[in-house]
């Protein structure tokens, strides 16, 4: 279905996502380059950096409930955006002046809470931007992919490319209008409070939700092969991201000039964006997929650490990504059928804490270890032997 086709609540708030998603891009790219070139941080003190900043998540199911309930859910998205772009000037402002890194670590908590709220919320009012029409709601994925997978495929490769020719801070700035244009597409949703929440709903009851973050776990859990597939994904999620933060430290452990990261970020989110197109073109089902995805993008990382030249590293990186970006549509298409609409927000909120729990767990392993090298060969080979367990697991069930 063309987008064309849609409503125009669904419109706006698809683009303020895509538009928020470039600004966010522009800024988690440059980011890490800045702690680097201004605070000379270390593997730890760099993996503790994002650890921070994953805690909105990791707490996600508790507040989950909270905004499940909130009716004013227009004001609210207007509030965290605008909150984000003082956040997001406050945080150029620091590194411009070299600011005392503990106000980096609180500003980018606020960053990374501010994204997860405006996340979860617009999660939420998807079915009613599309007045909850399950036909034009099953339609969207495709375009909901896009607005939040493809669109940030894009604006990384872009801002990555940006990266080799512009200074971090300059590529910070160039998020300024994009935050600003988020805010306008927020502005111009027109929905009623009763879109979002149920005006007649029993106020006991409602408080009784809120409280009990045990009813977001049992609608995540309520699928059990859907959630299992969703757990094994935040724990190997969890090692790959942390070798996604230590990036830069392993180019310069490998002897690579650190201005060379904007190509290895260009590459993978290329790679990221060609898999992506071609996940529609897939037609296996998706529980089948991911241990072929595992036991592929595992072996392809593992070379990275294996190979020594630099140039079959970046060909192991694309191979790699090119997988994880098929994977991520696929994975958000059974999120889709296999629960119930009308409780995404419930959903979500328990996916964002379980990936981030698993990426916390593994980012405080620098703490104890820090030898790139080996935790890149360890966490890629217990990739591989997933992906073969779960294979073998799909032929037996097959079977009977």
């Amino acid at each position: 279905m063309k987008f064309s086709h849609y409503t125009a609540n669904f419109k706006h708030l698809i683009l303020g996502r895509s538009v928020r998603n470039i600004a966010d891009s522009f800024y988690l790219v440059a980011l890490s380059l800045g702690l680097v070139a201004v605070y000379h941080i270390d593997a730890a003190n760099l993996s503790l950096f994002t650890l921070v900043g994953m805690l909105p998540n990791l707490f996600a199911f508790l507040y989950g409930p909270y905004l499940h309930h909130l009716k004013k859910d227009k004001a609210w998205l207007l509030t965290f955006q605008t909150a984000q772009l003082f956040i997001m000037l406050s945080i150029i402002t620091t590194l411009y002046f070299h600011g005392s890194i503990y106000l980096m670590y609180g500003l980018n908590f606020l960053f990374s809470l501010t994204t997860s709220l405006l996340n979860t919320i617009q999660m939420k009012v998807i079915p009613a931007t599309l007045d909850n029409n399950d036909e034009l709601i099953n339609a969207s994925i495709d375009i909901q992919y896009v607005a939040s997978n493809v669109i940030d495929i894009v604006s990384n490769f872009i801002a990555s490319v940006l990266l080799t020719f512009l200074s971090y801070l300059l590529l910070m700035d160039l998020s300024i209008p994009f935050f600003i244009g988020a805010i306008y597409f927020m502005f111009r949703l027109k929905i009623k409070d009763a879109y979002f929440a149920n005006e007649n709903e029993d106020n006991e009851e409602a408080e009784e939700q809120r409280i009990r973050t045990k009813q977001s776990l049992q609608e995540f859990f309520s699928e059990k092969r859907a959630s299992f597939i969703i757990c094994t994904e935040a724990v190997l999620s969890g090692g790959t991201d942390l070798l996604l933060t230590l990036a830069p430290l392993y180019l310069l452990a490998e002897k690579i000039p650190l201005t060379y990261l904007g190509i290895v970020i260009a590459t993978r989110r290329a790679a990221d964006l060609l898999g992506a197109m071609a996940a529609s073109k897939i037609k296996m089902n998706p529980y089948r997929f991911f241990s072929v995805d595992y036991m592929i993008s595992g072996l392809a990382l593992l070379l990275i650490f294996i190979l020594p030249q630099p140039l079959l590293k970046l060909v192991c990186l694309f191979v790699a990504f090119f997988v994880i970006g098929i994977s991520g549509n696929i994975f958000e298409k059974m999120v889709y059928e296999a629960y119930d609409h009308s409780k995404m927000a419930l959903v979500f909120s328990v996916i964002s804490s379980l990936y981030t729990a698993f990426g916390i767990i593994f980012l405080l392993v620098p703490t104890v270890y820090d030898n790139i090298t080996v935790l890149g060969i360890v966490i890629n080979v217990a990739t591989i032997f997933v992906g073969i367990w779960l294979w073998i697991r799909n032929q037996v069930t097959k079977k009977r």
